[in-house]
């Protein structure tokens, strides 16, 4: 579903273009994170706010995209910077916080979206839009 999506976007300068700023990166136990606030409404109760409904608003509202060229950007520049710097080792991976659905007391699978791409995905990516291995 996500790559029929992709091919109806449009980047024509009338209509705008692509832009975004990683909200937060940090550095954990010899991993980096990527994070990403988010106050979407998904519903009035925590339970919206559950693993199906946030899949859902990856999907609709193209995060899944944004977080992959986040990803890319921040693999690049580790690589760059990072001494002996290693996607599999040293990325943790994203975190999506909708921060209407998070409540500790509910438990971390509601308000939290999770994902690290495969290493596969991202080098072939960065290959195919940066020339970059």
């Amino acid at each position: 579903e996500v790559p029929e999506k992709i091919e109806r976007l449009s980047f024509s300068p009338l209509r705008g273009f692509l832009k975004g700023f990683m909200d937060m990166v940090f550095k954990f136990e010899h991993r980096y994170y990527l994070v990403d606030w988010k106050s979407n409404f998904l519903g009035t109760k925590v339970e919206d706010y559950g693993p199906e409904n946030l899949v859902k608003a990856m999907d609709e509202n193209f995060y899944t995209l944004q977080y992959m060229f986040y990803t890319l950007a921040l693999n690049q520049y580790l690589k760059l910077r990072a001494q002996g710097y290693d996607y599999e080792r040293h990325f943790g991976g994203i975190f999506y916080i909708f921060l209407r659905g998070v409540e500790p007391e509910k438990g971390p699978e509601f308000g939290i979206y999770r994902d690290k791409p495969r290493r596969e995905l991202i080098e072939s990516l960065s290959e195919e839009l940066m020339g970059a291995r």
